[in-house]
């Protein structure tokens, strides 16, 4: 993995950002909505570029949807206009996946929709800051972005595409609304654990799923995130993830609600029912299907049926309908 640089808490995040915009003439701002201004990044930000010695010119790109689309990424494209030096990414997963998505977009001359199955990407990419502002997706740490059309979900991989810089400001996700930062922490819970038991896991994987866990313990979850990031940018997640993507694109589920929809199963197939963690606010799988009047052996098959098998193959074991039922 190319070393990133990495700054934690707003007086470093200060001087990474202006260490980022030297010289620099046009750079993409890329944003959520109204989240920006509440977690207080948007104060923070313009403050901070006010004080260049020389403040670029800037677009601004907000991000309008809670996972991103094919559609709605190239409409952002579509307002990148001239020579752009630099991305700054403030956000969740969605919108640091699309600053990703947008730049490789705009080095490799390609639309968006062509970028889903692309088989290479540019030897380089422009820098890109992000600024995390939730505690949870590790988007921040991983050469991977998301992106769906329709229900169908892509997984763009590419070293290339990992942030050149990360700034970890505490204060950002302090404001996230319960139900967001109960799903995006069990997101960042998950990833580390499934880190651990992946096929694809390393003694250097290990060691940074291992210190996301020991942050979370100190309640640390900002700095969690982004270890846990890390570890699967090495290790790539299993079936839990493996299972939720359908669930994310056919019923809206945000993410990390998703993975925890499944995530108890995923343990007892794994052998490993110590990680199970129950979380208040987060409906169980039973109750959604109940909820939604699908028998369970129908949300069973269902979700066999749409599993994501390149997740599912890194799984230490096999998966059996028999652990749902």
């Amino acid at each position: 993995m190319e070393n990133q640089n990495l700054t934690i808490g707003k007086d470093a995040a200060l001087k990474a950002l202006a260490a980022f915009c030297n010289g620099k003439s046009h750079i993409v701002l890329v944003t959520d909505g109204a989240a920006y201004k509440l977690c207080g990044a948007e104060d923070f930000i313009s403050a901070s570029l006010r004080l260049c010695a020389n403040m670029p010119a800037v677009t601004h790109l907000v991000v309008p949807n809670a996972n991103p689309k094919v559609e709605t990424v190239q409409a952002l494209l579509n307002g990148i206009k001239g020579t752009v030096d630099g991305f700054i990414a403030v956000g969740g997963g969605t919108t640091i996946d699309t600053a990703k998505l947008l730049n490789l977009a705009v080095v490799s001359g390609q639309p968006v929709k062509e970028l889903l199955t692309q088989k290479s990407a540019p030897d380089k990419l422009l820098p890109c800051l992000a600024f995390p502002t939730t505690a949870g997706t590790g988007a921040e740490a991983t050469r991977f972005a998301v992106c769906y059309d329709g229900e169908m979900k892509y997984s763009i991989d590419f070293e290339v595409m990992r942030p050149s810089d990360v700034a970890i400001v505490p204060e950002f996700t302090a404001t996230l609304p319960a139900y967001q930062k109960a799903s995006t922490n069990f997101d960042a819970y998950a990833q580390a654990v499934e880190s651990l038991w992946a096929k694809g896991a390393t003694v250097e994987s290990k060691e940074y799923a291992n210190r996301a866990l020991a942050r979370m313990k100190e309640d640390n979850w900002p700095e969690a995130s982004y270890w846990a990031g890390r570890a699967i940018d090495i290790s790539r997640t299993t079936a839990a993830h493996a299972f939720s993507y359908y669930l994310t694109s056919h019923y809206g589920i945000p993410h990390g609600h998703a993975v925890y929809m499944v995530f108890e199963y995923i343990c007892r197939n794994n052998n490993h029912p110590e990680y199970i963690k129950q979380v208040t606010g987060l409906k169980s799988l039973r109750e959604f299907a109940k909820e939604k009047g699908v028998g369970w052996e129908a949300m069973v098959d269902d979700l066999f049926e749409h599993v994501n098998l390149k997740r599912l193959g890194n799984n230490p074991v096999d998966v059996k309908k028999g652990s749902f039922l």
